[in-house]
This record gives structure tokens, sequence and C-alpha cells, in this order.
């Protein structure tokens, strides 16, 4: 008996409890004992080394092994797998003497399935190993093939070793292959490494160590052995340190491996499973699960066996919607489809998306999924009832009847981009393919404009997580096409997309942004990049009014974030007439996406002014531009958090809870927009009471801003919120600090008072929703004033009072206390103690205590004793 061989290659990492198994499998056929084997993975998990290690165990124990290799050239081959079995189990001479011996046929696969029950007889009764590597390529003959063979185990010793991404029963049903009889199969699942495994592949494939940061490449695949062996030979192939410029050139070598063994992957796929797939790349995660299958034509359990199999090859996400595990793999889908195939395909997806507004004539009921917001300002909207019906369909409908025209390369762009504008509302997935292959396949000087144009309008729909690996691989290619003086646009795209969407390195080298800007769309996004870091006002203003005073050159998300800087920069008025005419201008060229990122920046404009109604009628505009259903999951959450905030500021709190139930249930993608939402859900905590969920939010909120660098207060006010929940939470001390941070910031920035009005409005928002802020019920900026024991703070009158005249003319300084405090503080004078004033007032006594701790801290004094003394002489002066 041969012991299992102890060297494992590296590619084999991870992969012992596998081997242990075959192993024993192996030891068993030795002893005549018959198995079947199933080694599954995702794409590059390395099923075929370790169907190669088991073929290699086999031998070294004198076993009969056969082994097959199929490949997606052989399964259009009848009985292409079972003759390479043959070919390995028996010298070729015999095979020809059988062949031979067998006499004249009808057809010559009659004679090798002759051919094939000749041998099986001839060696029943022998141990022997049966490998086929990618059974799912196998062509149908050689399956039923295959299956007879595999239950001769009930005649003799066989050990079957199949490897298949997909579930073996799909792929022989798909063949008419069922066995005649269950058969008992152990499946082996080659699961993705470790961080600890994939360090080790890639340093013994190098030969030396490497930063840990370099394994970030693998990520893009799933941390599978195929991918990390193409990682290590780039790294190999550079000859030099790893600095950071290497990283995209890494990236870009693991998604050419995983794209190039997932389209090998699709060509053994189901029916039903590549219908799903292209139904996915076309429609996207916007449709549901019973419209996906509706797409692809599947029966719920057709539907249900695709998306297991979808799931094991590793294509799909593990997530409850179905959805591709890359974006960017929808291009290589569609692109293996014929024209009339997408075509098709597409119509039914408009067909589907359309199918809610079909029978509606206003805005709200087009909308669908509307909200509440949308209710109360679109019922007497004329315009919404005059707009005719199925026009959209129609545009739609003619644009994609002339893309089959034969016409020059650049007005095939044009009619892309067209079509691409009039799907935006009814099938935005399908809408942002047709983008991605403006920029991806349509790249040349004539056609530039033209891809600069889809770049912008694709970012719009806030996918800035595609849009920024899109760019950065087409300004790759375009680096030998294209004059520098016309890529710099797309540099100023791709530093906006990387604003809004951190993540892995990009798979192509990102375009080089630079501090001195030859562009008004450079000029714009700079602008933005150092207002959203509080950075130098001035120049922020300088650079936001020259991008904006040339319009026409800079694309419509550049000129967004030019108006954007200019209102964190409190040019109120200039940033939103600016957006205004942004809006207009995107109308005008159909790009509704534009439009309503317009819009939003303008509602969330008004919101920070404390015009909470006025933010609900810019937010209806922009979910009648584009409906909620049609905003990506990367930019809906500022979507959500923009009417709720909008909805506190005009005292609508049930509705704004509603709001955000609703925005539960839609999918968030993890971007910088999540901190907008996390605020406004942060506000309703508070408002609700429940200050330490509150703060869990702030803070969630604040480490995602400060990881992008999002300083300026006057984005988010998060600390102003946060300082409410530290109060309520029994730490005055640092809800101070807090404040104090944030107006050095905002007075560092040079928008001080814009900035303090900002906090008194949202201070005062709360307050009038019942939560308790102290400074806000003073008037007062807490940050700005003096230290506790300045006696201009020393004030016990009411609140009602503080705003009173004295005698000498002069204005009474505000109550530092709340009403709570007071409350206290009059009990404590009356000579109560802290117990007792519990009891009276319904509290808890530690309750009692903190409002004493925050009583003394505010005016002052030391002790319960100072207290009374100084409330005494409070009254004598009075």
């Amino acid at each position: 008996m041969t012991a299992t061989p102890a060297f494992v290659p590296a590619q084999l990492v991870g992969r012992q409890a596998v081997l242990d198994t075959l192993d024993g499998f192996v030891r068993r056929l030795e002893d005549g004992v018959s198995d079947i084997a199933v080694v599954t993975g995702p794409v590059g998990s390395g099923r075929s080394a370790v169907l190669e290690w088991a073929v290699e165990r086999a031998r070294a124990s004198g076993l009969v092994v056969g082994v097959a290799r199929c490949s997606p050239r052989e399964s259009q081959l009848p009985y292409g797998a079972i003759t390479q079995l043959l070919g390995t189990l028996y010298r070729p001479s015999r095979i020809g003497a059988l062949a031979s011996g067998i006499g004249p046929t009808s057809r010559p696969t009659d004679t090798v399935a002759r051919m094939c029950d000749t041998l099986l007889t001839l060696s029943a009764g022998r141990p022997v190993l049966l490998a086929v590597d990618d059974l799912h390529l196998a062509d149908a003959h050689s399956l039923r093939r295959l299956v007879d063979l595999i239950h001769r185990a009930r005649q003799g010793a066989v050990l079957a070793v199949v490897t298949s991404p997909v579930p073996v029963r799909q792929v022989l049903a798909a063949a008419g292959a069922q066995p005649a009889a269950p058969c008992p199969v152990h499946t082996l699942r080659l699961d993705a490494l470790t961080t600890a495994e994939a360090r080790g592949v890639v340093e013994a494939r190098v030969g030396h160590p490497v930063q840990r940061s370099v394994l970030t490449a693998a990520g893009v695949a799933g941390w599978s052995p195929a991918v990390l062996h193409a990682v290590a030979d780039r790294i190999t192939a550079l000859g030099r340190p790893l600095d950071t410029d290497a990283v995209p050139q890494l990236i870009a070598a693991a998604r050419a491996v995983w794209s190039t063994r997932a389209l090998t992957t699709l060509h053994g796929l189901p029916e039903n499973v590549l219908a799903l797939l292209r139904a996915t790349a076309a429609g996207g995660h916007q449709l549901e699960p019973a419209r996906l299958a509706a797409l692809a034509g599947l029966d719920a359990t057709a539907f249900a066996d695709a998306l297991d199999a979808l799931r094991a090859c590793g294509l799909f996400a593990d997530t409850d919607i179905p959805r591709l595990r890359h974006p960017w793999f929808a291009d290589d889908v569609l692109a293996g489809m014929t024209g009339p195939e997408r075509d098709r395909l597409h119509r039914r997806a408009t067909s589907l998306h359309g199918q809610e507004g079909a029978r509606v004539g206003t805005v709200a009921e087009l909308l669908g999924d509307v909200t509440s917001l949308v209710r109360s300002w679109t019922a007497s909207d004329p315009a919404a009832s005059s707009r005719p019906r199925h026009a959209a369909d129609l545009t739609t409908a003619s644009l994609r009847h002339s893309l089959g025209e034969p016409v020059p390369e650049a007005e095939r762009a044009r009619r892309l981009i067209r079509l691409a504008a009039a799907e935006a509302v009814t099938a935005p997935q399908a809408a942002d393919g047709r983008l991605r292959q403006v920029m991806l396949r349509h790249l040349s000087r004539e056609t530039w404009p033209d891809v600069l144009t889809a770049a912008d309008l694709l970012l719009s729909r806030g996918d800035a997580e595609t849009a920024r690996w899109v760019i950065a691989d087409v300004h790759q290619r375009a680096l030998t096409k294209i004059p520098d003086e016309d890529l710099r646009p797309l540099r100023a795209l791709g530093r906006l997309a990387h604003k809004e969407k951190g993540g892995l390195p990009l798979v192509a080298p990102p375009p080089i942004h630079s501090d001195r800007p030859g562009h008004p769309a450079q000029s714009a996004v700079l602008a933005w990049t150092l207002a959203t870091r509080g950075d130098d006002r001035a120049r922020v203003l300088e650079l936001a009014r020259t991008a904006l005073d040339e319009p026409g050159s800079a694309p419509f998300m550049c000129r967004i974030a030019a108006a954007r800087a200019l209102l964190c920069a409190d040019d109120v008025s200039a940033g939103l007439g600016r957006l205004e005419a942004v809006e207009a201008d995107a109308r005008r060229s159909d790009a509704l996406a534009a439009a309503a990122q317009a819009l939003l920046s303008r509602a969330e404009a008004r919101i920070r002014l404390g015009q909470g109604e006025e933010a609900l009628r810019e937010l209806t505009a922009a979910t009648r531009a584009l409906p909620p259903a049609s905003w990506h999951s990367l930019l809906a959450p500022r979507l959500a958090a923009a009417e709720i905030l909008a909805l506190i500021r005009c005292d609508r709190v049930d509705e704004a809870r509603r709001a955000s139930e609703r925005a539960r249930s839609r999918p968030e993608g993890h971007s910088v927009t999540t901190a907008f939402l996390l605020y406004a859900r942060a506000e309703l905590a508070l408002i609700d009471r429940d200050a330490a969920h509150a703060l869990l939010l702030l803070e969630e909120c604040g480490r995602m801003l400060r990881a992008k660098r999002w300083h300026n207060p006057m984005l988010i006010p998060w600390r102003s919120a946060a300082a409410v929940a530290h109060h309520h939470l029994g730490a005055p001390a640092t809800a101070d600090d807090l404040l104090v941070q944030e107006r050095d910031v905002a007075e560092r920035w040079g928008t001080l008072s814009a900035f303090t009005a900002l906090r008194a409005r949202t201070h005062g928002a709360l307050a009038r929703n019942g939560v308790e802020v102290p400074w806000a019920a003073a008037g007062t900026d807490r940050s700005a004033q003096p230290s506790p024991s300045s006696p201009s703070l020393l004030s016990s009158r009411p609140a009602q009072d503080s705003l009173t005249a004295t005698p000498d003319g002069t204005a009474a300084e505000p109550d530092p206390l709340t009403p709570s405090e007071r409350d206290v503080a009059a009990l404590v004078l009356a000579g109560l103690a802290n117990r007792e004033i519990a009891r009276q007032l319904g509290l808890a006594t530690r309750t009692v205590e903190l409002r004493l701790t925050h009583t003394y801290r505010k005016l002052g004094v030391k002790g319960r004793a100072a207290l009374v003394a100084h409330l005494r002489a409070r009254q004598e002066d009075g």
C-alpha cells in the first residue's frame, strides 16, 4: 500500500481536508470498495489541481487510471470525453483491434458506443479510477456513457472522481443522462482561501515575502488560487519592489484571469442557468426575483436550480437578491450574445420595468413605490396629467430598432446614449450597460465626446463604484489615442467617483490628479475636494466660480460638485442658482439622473437653511425626474436621508419614521452617501428618546466621513447631534468638547456665522420635537459661550424671561439651565435631599445627581451649599 505523497503543491494550500478525503477513497478502492466523488467550487478554486493530485495518488498505488479533460471545443464532438477515457485506459493497438472486429456500421457514433460497451465488459473486475475534469463541458453522448460506466461500481471496484462547478444532477439532467437508480455521491467543496493561506500561495510562487496590502488584489475574485497565481506572476514580471502604483496592475491581472475562467465556465452551463445569468446582466438587482425569473423565462423550480448553480460557480454573490458577484462581468456576459439576442432581452427587461407605469397618467401613480413627500406635491401638478402615456416605451423601442441599422461608429455611440437616457427611468441597469458599452467598445478620437458624456451620465446615476473602475480602464486605454487636454474632464470625473466610493484600488491605474487644474472640470472637482475637507475657502470660491463660468466645458456632475462647494462656502444664492442652471441643461439633454442629482443637492441646501417645505418641493421634482425605484443603491441613501430630514424640519415626525422604514426595505450600497442616512436616522433616534442608539449611528457616520476626509461640518453637523446624545447619556464634558471641535473647524473654514445658524436650526428642530437641548433652549451657541465660571452665565430665571430687557435697558443674560435642571435646583433650594427630589419628580436618584452635576458646571459653583447660596443671591438681585 502506497502512502500519500508528502509534497503538497502550492496551488493546493488550504485543501488538505479534501485531499485527505480523496486519499481515503483511493485506499478504499485498493480494498475493492467503490465511491463517487464530485469536487466542486467557484471559478478559479483549483478543482483541476485537486483532481490531478488524485490521479497521481492512484497511479503511485499502481491502479488503472482513466482521465478525460473536457473543454468547450470538445463539447461539440460526440463521445469526445469517453474517447479520452478509453485512450488512457487501453493501448491504441487494442482499441484499433477492437474497432476493426466490430465491422461496418451505419454511423461512426454507433461504433464508439459498441466499443464502450465491449470495453466495459472487458474491464470488469479490475480496480479503476475514472477521473473527469470539468464534467459540465462534456458532450451529451459521453455523459450518458459515463453514467453507465460509473454504474459498473456495482460489479467491480470503481472510484469515479469528477470536477464540476455546477451541481452534477443539473449537468446530467440537461444531457438526459440521469442514472437508472440513485447513487450515493460525496461532494467535496473547495472554499475561498483564508488571508494567511492566500499570502502563503503568493509568497511560495514569488519566492519571497510580500506586503499584506498586495493581497487586496485577490479580493477582486474571491481569494481563488488561480487569481493568486496571476497576481504572483505579475509581481515576478514587475522585477522591482512593490509600491502603490503596482497594485492596479495586480488588480488588472486578477480580473483578467477570473473573467477568462468564468467565460470558459459559461460554455457548459445548462440553458436555464445561462438564461438567468443573461437576465441578471441585463436587468440587474433592480428586478425582484419573481420578475427576474420572468425575464429569464423560468418557472420557480428552474429559477431555483439556476440560482443554486450560479452561486456554486461563484458567478453570483451570496445575497438574498440575485446579483452578479462582480458588476463588470455583466459586460462580458452581454458581449457573448448576438445583437438580436441582446435587443430581445433588453426589450423584455424594459417591458417588465414598465408594467407598473403602463396604466397610469399622473406622476404620483407613475412612480409606483411613491413616497409620502411626492404624494403631497404631485396631486395638483398639471404637467403630470398631460404627460403622454407610453412615450418612453415608444422612444426606447424606436432607438433599439435603429441600433440594428448599419451606421457609423459615432452615430451608433450617440444612439446608445440616447437609448440609455430613455431607459434610465424604466430600465436603469440596462441603461448603465449601454453607457459602459459606449465607453469600453466605442473608444476613438471621433467618439471621444460621446465617451465623456457616457462617463458623466454613468456617474450621475450614483454608481460611483462601477464608474470609477470603468473610467480608470478607459483612461488607461485612451492614453495613446486621445490628447492630454481632452483627457482632463475624464480625470476629473474619475476623481469625483473616487471621492464618493472607496474600496479596493482601481482595475487600471487611476487617472492622475493635479492640484493645479488646467480644465474647468478639474477646477470644479478640486473645489469640491477642498470644500469637503474644510480647507482654503478662498481658493474653493475661486475654483468653483471659474469652473461654473464655463458651463459648456464641464460635465454635469463636475458642475454639480462646484455648486455644492459654493453652498459649503456659504455662497448660497450662487450655489442654488448654479444648480438650477444644471438642472435645466440636464433636462434639455434628457440627462434625467443628472437633473435629479442637482435637485437633490438643492433640497439638501434647503434643509440646512431650515426650509423644510421648500426641500420637499425640490425632492418631489427630483423623484419626478427619476422615480425612487430607479435611483442606484449607492445614491438612494442620500435621497432617503433628505426626505427624513425635510419631514423633521416640517415637524412631520411620523412621516419621517415611515420614510426611514421604507429606506430599510431597499438595498443599500456601502459608500459615503450612507453617512447621510445614518445622520438622519440618528435625529429620529434622538426624537424617540434613544440617545444610545443615536450615538452609535452618529459615531459610525463620523467614522465614514473622516475615512473620506470629509471634515467640513457644513455638510453634516454630526458632532452637534452627537453632543445632544452625550448630554442625555450624562457626559456633558464630552458634549462640550464636540461642540468646540466642530466650531473650530467651521471657524478655520471661514463660515462660523453660517454654521452657528445651521447648528441652531438643527438643535431647534430637535427641541421642537421634544428633545432636551440645553443650549438650544437658551438660544445660544454653547461652544461660543465663555467658561462656566463666567458671571455672565449665572442666571436662574425662566427661559421666557431671558429675552426681556433689564431695567437699565440692556438685554438680560439667557438662563443656561434646562427646565428639568431648574426644577431640581428649585427643590434643592427648598432643602430637599436627592432621594426626596427623585420621589417628588418621579425620577431615579442617579438622574437627579446627574442633573445637579450639570447645574454645578453651568453655574460655576462647587457643591450643594454653593448652589443654594448662588440661587438665593439671584433671588435677592431679582
